[in-house]
């Protein structure tokens, strides 16, 4: 297993609490078709944080989607029901997080400083 692990674990484990916090608060998302998609993407960010942690395989996948839902939980926040800045900031917050994350993977656990992913 490689050392960057831990670290992108530990930024994966905020970012599923931070997308739990947002389904389970009624007054970020109005529409159920948005709060299901966010909590389907909470699984599928949880399902790669299992992944990752358990194989030093080349995640490349892992990556692209993290990118995927980056964007998507962007337009999410963007496009919702009843957009307000706290909805945007948080989400814009996660997708910048998983962005760093895919890119952590992508080039093997370090950012585009070269720099180890901080935990």
């Amino acid at each position: 297993m490689t050392n960057y692990t831990p670290a992108l674990e530990n930024s994966l484990d905020d970012v599923i609490k931070q997308l739990r916090d947002i389904v389970e608060d009624r007054d970020l998302l109005k529409s159920t078709i948005d709060t299901g998609t966010v909590q389907r993407i909470a699984v599928h960010v949880t399902n790669i944080n299992t992944s990752i942690v358990a194989s030093s395989e080349d995640h490349v996948n892992a990556s692209k989607r993290l990118n995927d839902f980056a964007s998507a939980l962007t337009r999410i926040a963007k496009n919702s029901e009843l957009p307000s800045e706290a909805l945007e900031n948080r989400m814009r917050q996660i997708a910048a997080r998983l962005r760093s994350v895919s890119e952590a993977l992508a080039s093997g656990g370090k950012n585009s400083e070269g720099t180890a992913v901080p935990a």
